[in-house]
């Protein structure tokens, strides 16, 4: 009984390498660097817990490769998993007895569906997930017992439950403490940026009227020089640069002013196509001067949502803004909205230049931009009101491919 209990002892302690590892990795270390030494912890992991078995019997182990494997899949790459259950399976075909098949048979089958679940457990909650851990393992356990029963180790039953239970109670455990570390750094993540923006409003409502003034003054004198009859080509280009840039700077600090102002809170109930069509129809002429196609495709009318109705105009102009200066020339931007049960969906797709991962998961930080004189804040703006119409958005994007971003708002039941 002593090597039985030191055994589980040594098998949890194993499997505790998971989610430790995923715990003291430093955050500042980059997102592969980070997801490759969680992998080295998950096949560490396996390694030792096929090699260091409980031994119930002389003819009965147990070992829980399940654990390492379904954290692979849901926690690293689905396809990580699948080579790491493959490297599993034919150690098992070498080092195993025949009666291990229906255990084989088991994992390429519970593979296949973790496939398909991949998604949806992603988007679940923490009872889910856990859930979901918990009924794909009980094939396992129950094919680890008929091979028990079937060696006629009756005798030994209440240890086989035990473990049983207490490999349940492990996969709970790593679950709980990867989603609670997950959990923490978005949460850390959300201060931070918080953090930031309160920053960066006290800046705006410190400095920006300030900036403004003698900005507008420098603007009129340019403006004055520009109309002069006597300027060369070279001076009227100075002239004319400099103006641009000037309407440049006055965007930021309108950004800036953006943010720094009290929330709007006036919620109305209101028809979006209207606001989606004059949004298109003012846009159309941006989209023209860059040789782009604006598309829009309605597949239902009307469509009502409580909101701010000026306030989702900036949040569409800016995101169909940015879907045309993504694409070179010759492009196409489309905007979509589909009606789904409860909720709207508003899609605005282009075929630009797309963002590589690292890009997309900096998206809505202060001062981080895809473009060359971006500031990023129009973005940050655009989640913010998102946010205060109570919708979620979704963004897609592959380097030379484009990028779409999704928006779904909950329709009005007050109409």
């Amino acid at each position: 009984m002593y090597e039985f209990i030191t055994n589980i002892i040594l098998h949890f302690l194993i499997l505790m390498i998971i989610p430790m590892t995923k715990i003291i990795v430093p955050s500042k270390y980059h997102h592969k660097k980070k997801v490759g030494i969680f992998f080295v912890a998950i096949l560490l992991s396996l390694i030792l817990t096929i090699l260091f078995p409980v031994h119930l019997s002389n003819h009965t182990v147990f070992d829980l490769m399940y654990i390492p494997i379904f954290i692979c899949f849901f926690y690293v790459h689905k396809y990580t998993g699948l080579c790491l259950l493959f490297f599993a399976l034919i150690y098992r075909l070498f080092e195993s007895d025949t009666s291990d098949v229906f255990l084989i048979v088991n994992y390429l089958v519970l593979a296949f569906i973790f496939h398909l679940l991949t998604k949806f457990y992603q988007k679940s909650s923490l009872r889910k997930k856990i859930l979901i851990g918990l009924l794909f393992y009980i094939p396992i356990a129950s094919t680890r017992m008929i091979i028990f029963f079937k060696n006629q180790e009756t005798q030994f039953f209440i240890q086989a439950l035990f473990l049983v239970f207490v490999y349940a109670l492990t996969l709970i455990l790593i679950i709980y403490m990867i989603e609670m570390h997950q959990s923490h750094l978005l949460m850390r993540e959300t201060i931070q940026a918080a953090d930031k923006l309160n920053a960066i409003s006290q800046l705006a409502a410190s400095i920006a009227h300030e900036i403004r003034n003698p900005m507008t003054t420098v603007k009129g004198f340019m403006q004055l020089m520009h109309a002069e009859q006597n300027l060369t080509k070279t001076q009227i280009q100075y002239i004319e640069v400099s103006l641009k840039e000037l309407e440049r700077t006055n965007q930021m600090i309108n950004d800036f002013l953006t943010l720094s102002k009290p929330a709007n809170n006036t919620v109305i109930t209101f028809d979006l196509i209207p606001i989606i069509q004059e949004v298109t129809e003012f846009m159309k002429s941006y989209a023209h001067l860059s040789n782009i196609q604006l598309q829009c495709k309605i597949t239902h009318y009307p469509i009502y949502i409580d909101g701010n109705a000026n306030e989702l105009k900036q949040l569409l102009i800016n995101f169909i803004k940015n879907a045309i200066e993504a694409i070179n020339e010759n492009g196409t931007v489309e905007i979509e909205v589909f009606s789904l049960k409860n909720k709207v969906k508003i899609t605005v797709r282009d075929n630009g230049k797309g963002m590589s991962k690292d890009e997309l998961s900096r998206i809505g930080q202060p001062y981080f931009s895809t473009k060359t004189r971006g500031t990023g804040l129009g973005l940050m703006i655009a989640f913010d009101i998102i946010k205060k119409m109570n919708g979620k958005y979704e963004i897609e994007s592959n380097e030379d491919e484009g990028t779409a971003i999704h928006l779904y708002f909950s329709t009005s039941d007050s109409v």
